[in-house]
């Protein structure tokens, strides 16, 4: 009696993973909801988002959200950080973008992770500082779960290292 119980126990717990990772391999990714301005998108309660915001001197912050990292300036106008960015974004394994293009300087992306398909979402807005300058605003954030390990930080971080030969002195 024990064994059969236990039998039809670990069938049921193997038909609920089996369909739990069909159905996250398998959503959507709505851009009505997702693609969002990383200046106003509300900070989840739970720690599983990363927000890089421009702080410009003289100026109030640009956002009421928490803020975790202060955005660098570029020596570049956006047209060219927007590009060089999203080139090297869509290069990164299981990324996709959902909405926006490069042209308009606000882009949002999902990244899937490798092993259970979770998705995260990242948008990104760039700004035109004048005489060359620019800078941008980034939102990433976890769909599911409630911590994310440091990767929304960690993904930031190296998705902004390739910029870093323009920022200015």
């Amino acid at each position: 009696m024990i064994a059969r119980i236990l039998f039809w126990s670990a069938i049921v717990v193997i038909v609920g993973s089996l369909a739990s990772l069909f159905m996250l391999r398998n959503l959507t990714h709505d851009a009505d909801m997702w693609h969002v301005d990383p200046l106003t998108a509300p900070t989840p309660d739970s720690p599983n988002s990363y927000r890089v915001v421009p702080v410009l001197d003289g100026f109030d912050p640009l956002t009421a959200e928490r803020i975790d990292r202060e955005a660098p300036i570029y020596d570049a106008n956006p047209a060219l950080i927007s590009q060089a960015f999203d080139e090297y974004v869509l290069r990164q394994p299981r990324v996709q973008r959902i909405a926006g293009t490069p042209e308009s300087g606000w882009m949002t992306y999902v990244q899937t992770s490798e092993r259970l398909a979770f998705p995260d979402y990242i948008s990104v807005i760039f700004f035109d500082l004048g005489e060359g300058r620019s800078t941008l605003a980034i939102f990433s954030r976890s769909r599911i779960g409630q911590s994310d390990l440091g990767v929304n930080k960690a993904r930031i971080d190296s998705w902004l290292e390739p910029l870093a030969s323009f920022e200015a002195e």
